[in-house]
């Protein structure tokens, strides 16, 4: 069974039962107690780094802002790239069971894991070399230019 990334429930508080952080909880149940309250169950997960997320805003988005330039003489704003980037590189496909039909629902880099951002990146460097003949540098490489 599929689960959604979080769940908002109403919830009465009348009973506890959690197993860490028993003394916030205990205070949040006390002064909720006998209330009706919204519980949002999600689940912990290691978001992308703000290294991987200073990576593609200074290096991936602009190299690519640049081969549009210059491959399709296109100025396009520093979001639009990403907006591009998103939709072809981070996105998910919903299969209708009964047609076979796919559609891709795009998805917000923000929702990545840092597993996610990595591949993310990955699907970048790969569609600038395919489509642009570009290399964009893995964060760890030192880039050299020649004027």
């Amino acid at each position: 069974m599929k689960v959604a990334k979080s769940i908002t429930l109403p919830v009465r508080i009348l009973n506890r039962a959690f197993a860490s952080n028993l003394n916030i909880i205990n205070n949040i149940m006390d002064a909720y107690e006998g209330h009706i309250i919204n519980v949002t169950f999600k689940k912990r997960i290691n978001k992308r780094s703000n290294s991987q997320n200073a990576y593609y805003w200074s290096v991936i988005a602009p190299i690519f802002q640049n081969c549009i330039q210059e491959e399709w003489n296109e100025l396009m704003s520093i979001q639009e790239v990403h907006n591009l980037l998103k939709s072809n590189c981070n996105y998910e496909e919903l299969v209708n069971e009964e047609t076979g039909e796919i559609i891709r629902r795009v998805k917000s880099t923000t929702e990545n894991t840092t597993v996610e951002q990595e591949v993310f990146h990955e699907k970048c460097r790969r569609l600038a070399l395919e489509y642009f003949n570009t290399t964009i540098p893995l964060p760890d490489q030192e880039l050299k230019i020649k004027f």
